[in-house]
């Protein structure tokens, strides 16, 4: 049975990985949730037979400590975002699966994985490039909300934030109303398209068209200010603050 490990700070999106994994008679050995630890594993532990890589962590880009380590261990990335390819390729990557994870493309690439490496065939290029050019349009457009005893569809387009407080998670909307989903902050961000919603810290979500102001914060950090939500402490935590930038553009 081939043998694997999981780099994934997302809780629910790691399980949800493990479990289509086990499906494909992989076996997990241990999920690691951040570049630290990927790092510590790397100095010493023996090697899988395969990496799964999410590319964006909570202390960085995992390019980072992939260029400290030299990895022969091949690597199939997972992530929301697609602007990473053509590092991913210069690592020894399999594939690179944009979330959420399909799963005929998570058996596409492990049926690449093997006859890869089991018949020593080269890296599909362009296999993975065609995959990265096909039309993105399963981001979720709209969200079911409770209001009393009736039901409201709301568009992502008119959410400005979404956030968990006290284990529920909400979304909220310009008019400074928020209201409570079935779904876990974590699972959700997944459904998201990344250049309209991006992760600030472990329990805000905000939409780029309703931030009105971004101003220098304490340690580092920065301090952001949402239509709709200007009584609300928005803070992009100090590891996230060079990729929030990238993605302001």
């Amino acid at each position: 049975m081939i043998e694997a490990v999981v780099i994934e700070d997302e809780g629910v999106a790691a399980r949800r990985l493990v479990k289509m994994l086990n499906n494909e008679r992989i076996h997990v050995t241990q999920i690691l949730k951040s570049n630290q630890e990927l790092q510590a594993f790397l100095d010493g532990k023996e090697m899988p037979d395969l990496f799964f890589m999410d590319i964006h962590l909570n202390d960085g880009i995992v390019f980072e400590t992939l260029q400290k380590v030299k990895v022969a261990t091949p690597i199939i990335f997972t992530t929301a975002y697609d602007e990473f390819a053509i590092r991913a390729f210069k690592q020894k990557s399999v594939d690179y699966l944009l979330k959420p994870i399909d799963k005929e493309e998570l058996s596409s690439a492990i049926h690449k994985f093997k006859s890869m490496f089991s018949d020593s065939k080269a890296l599909d290029i362009q296999a993975i490039s065609k995959l990265l050019r096909s039309p993105r349009n399963t981001y979720r457009e709209r969200i079911k909300v409770k209001i009393g005893d009736r039901f409201r569809s709301i568009k992502m387009t008119d959410v400005s934030m979404i956030y968990s407080a006290s284990k529920i998670t909400f979304i909220c909307t310009e008019d400074g109303r928020s209201y409570p989903i079935d779904q876990s902050l974590e699972a959700i961000s997944d459904e998201m398209d990344p250049s309209q919603f991006h992760r600030l810290n472990r329990s805000q979500m905000v939409n780029i068209d309703f931030i009105s102001d971004v101003v220098s914060y304490s340690n580092s950090r920065l301090k952001v200010k949402v239509i709709g939500s200007e009584d609300v402490e928005i803070v992009v935590s100090r590891e996230r603050v060079k990729i929030f930038k990238d993605w302001l553009g």
